[in-house]
């Protein structure tokens, strides 16, 4: 570990895979690009970096790692980063012989930097590796989280399937009303504002990168039919105009949340404060 590290990007030419280039170049490594588009290929990059890290589209993930794996020194440390964990980090401990952690920048390439930013560890095979990657990404201040692909998938079931279901779907809401989001921001309050603001962040994004991430975690399913189940559980309390019904519901979510509501509240405060100083609520 004294020596000069060299990093392979291997769909490097994207967003995310320039970003980390950057990132490693910073912390003093070596950094090789390899993708479609550049002369040297994967095959090629592969074998002569100590860290080899996958960054293709989530659906591409596991067939590149099939085909770059075995060229991986048994010596060097295989990564992916994709927001699913358990096919690829399967994939990267079959089809190779090098350490493996599965690893997902909770983030995206619009991020100046990664202090305070959460990357999940996964290590399968880590080795001498995982205190290496650990090291240099609390030397930059990020949030690291080690856990197993099986515990990833479930939490990103909520914190991606869920989240970005429902975004979705008040787009859809607002154009079947009839309403426009400008119309609509001329009446708004700051919590709105800031729905409307993750909704259009959101879908200001690749809708095929939103595809994968929606249909290709197995734990989406079951999540996205409990989120149905309570909506539809909470319409039928509206619909029967079940005051008594609706204060037990929102009693017992905000019983559910704990003491996460004064903390939501305290920051969801400061938020708004800053946009009222903006303007942005005009």
């Amino acid at each position: 570990m004294n020596k000069e590290i060299t990093v392979g990007i291997v769909g490097g030419t994207g967003q995310m895979g320039q970003w980390f280039k950057s990132f490693f170049e910073k912390n003093g490594c070596k950094v090789l690009i390899s993708s479609r588009k550049t002369k040297l290929t994967p095959i090629e990059c592969v074998p002569k970096c100590d860290v080899v890290i996958v960054t293709v589209p989530i659906g591409a993930t596991v067939e590149v790692i099939k085909e770059i794996a075995s060229y991986v020194r048994e010596d060097a440390l295989l990564m992916d980063l994709t927001s699913l964990k358990k096919g690829p980090v399967d994939a990267m401990v079959k089809y190779s012989n090098a350490a493996v952690i599965g690893t997902h920048p909770v983030f995206g390439p619009s991020v100046k930097t990664i202090k305070n930013q959460t990357v999940v560890l996964c290590p399968a095979r880590p080795r001498k590796w995982l205190e290496w990657l650990k090291g240099i990404l609390k030397k930059n201040e990020a949030l690291v989280r080690v856990t197993t692909p099986e515990k990833h998938d479930k939490m990103m079931s909520i914190i991606q399937g869920v989240t970005h279901f429902s975004t979705i779907a008040i787009a859809h809401t607002l154009k079947k009303l009839g309403i426009s989001v400008e119309e609509s921001l001329h009446y708004t309050s700051p919590i709105y504002k800031l729905r409307m603001d993750v909704v259009g962040r959101l879908l200001n994004q690749d809708p095929k990168l939103y595809a994968d991430i929606e249909m290709l975690n197995p734990e989406n399913k079951k999540a996205m039919e409990e989120y149905i189940g309570s909506v539809r559980e909470l319409l039928g309390i509206v619909k029967r105009k079940d005051r008594e019904e609706f204060i037990k519901f929102f009693k017992e979510g905000a019983d559910f949340l704990g003491d996460f509501k004064k903390e939501a509240t305290e920051y969801s405060d400061y938020i708004i404060e800053q946009l009222v100083k903006k303007g942005s609520l005009e």
